[in-house]
C-alpha cells in the first residue's frame, strides 16, 4: 500500500475524529435514554399509573407528564401536593438530577374515544433543583398552587346554564 500524502493523512485523521466524537455523543445519548427510561419504570412502580411521559429539554429542565391522573377536576392543593410528591421523587430517584435546573410536573387529560394526544389543561408545576435538593419548598409550593388557581377556566354563563370552559376527562 503506498503512503498517503500529509493531506490524505490529515483527512484520514480527521475522518477518524469525526467517527469517534459521533460514537461518544451517541453513547452519551443513549445514556441519557437508559437514564430516562429507567426514572419512568419507577415513577410507574410508585405511583401505579402506566401513562407517563418523561422528557428533558436542553438537559435542564426534565418533564414528567401524568395523563388522566389526577382527575382533570382535582382542587389546585391536591395537584400541588401531588406535583411535589412526583418531583420529590425524581430528585431521589434520577441518576441526572444533579445536571438539572428545574422539574417540571404537567397533568394531560385524553378522553375515552380521544385517539389523538392528550391535552394539557394547567400550566406544569415548576421546582427548582435548588429547592428540592435543600427540602425549601414551601414558598415553591405556595406559588405552584397560586398559579394553578390562576390558570383555571373562568365560568362563563349562557343564558342561566354553565358553560364553563373545560378539557373533557
Amino acid at each position: 500500500m503506498a503512503p498517503l500524502p500529509e493531506d490524505g493523512i490529515r483527512l484520514h485523521s480527521r475522518s477518524i475524529l469525526a467517527a469517534l466524537l459521533a460514537a461518544l455523543l451517541l453513547a452519551l445519548g443513549c445514556v441519557d435514554a437508559y437514564g430516562l427510561l429507567t426514572l419512568r419504570r419507577a415513577l410507574v412502580r410508585e405511583f401505579h399509573h402506566e401513562e407517563i411521559g418523561v422528557s428533558v429539554t436542553d438537559g435542564l429542565a426534565l418533564t414528567v407528564t401524568f395523563v388522566n391522573q389526577p382527575p382533570a377536576d382535582a382542587p389546585c392543593d391536591t395537584l400541588t401536593a401531588f406535583a411535589l410528591r412526583v418531583a420529590s421523587f425524581v430528585s431521589r430517584t434520577y441518576p441526572g438530577f444533579d445536571t438539572l435546573q428545574v422539574v417540571n410536573v404537567a397533568f394531560a387529560y385524553r378522553g375515552p374515544d380521544d385517539t389523538g394526544r392528550p391535552t394539557s389543561s394547567h400550566l406544569p408545576f415548576r421546582f427548582s433543583r435548588a429547592a428540592l435538593r435543600s427540602g425549601e419548598l414551601a414558598a415553591e409550593s405556595a406559588g405552584a398552587e397560586a398559579l394553578c388557581a390562576l390558570d383555571l377556566p373562568e365560568p362563563r354563563t349562557d343564558e342561566g346554564r354553565d358553560t364553563t370552559t373545560s378539557v373533557p376527562p
